[in-house]
């Protein structure tokens, strides 16, 4: 089973939500796009040294 036959079945989950053959093709490809980000988000978090520091609020004047 393909990726895109995978989202099509997760969406046909939805009872009685009916789409068209195009908002079937716009969702997927919108969900693959935000999958690849993702992925590409988690090489990077993974590759970059994060700095942190305890943040304070700022005073009230």
């Amino acid at each position: 089973m393909t990726d895109k036959d995978k989202f099509a079945h997760r969406l046909a989950l939805l009872e009685g939500v009916s789409f068209s053959p195009a908002d079937l093709e716009a969702i997927v490809t919108e969900i693959e796009d935000l999958e690849r980000v993702v992925a590409e988000l988690d090489d990077f978090s993974h590759e970059t040294p994060w700095i942190s520091h305890q943040a304070q609020p700022a005073k009230k004047v």
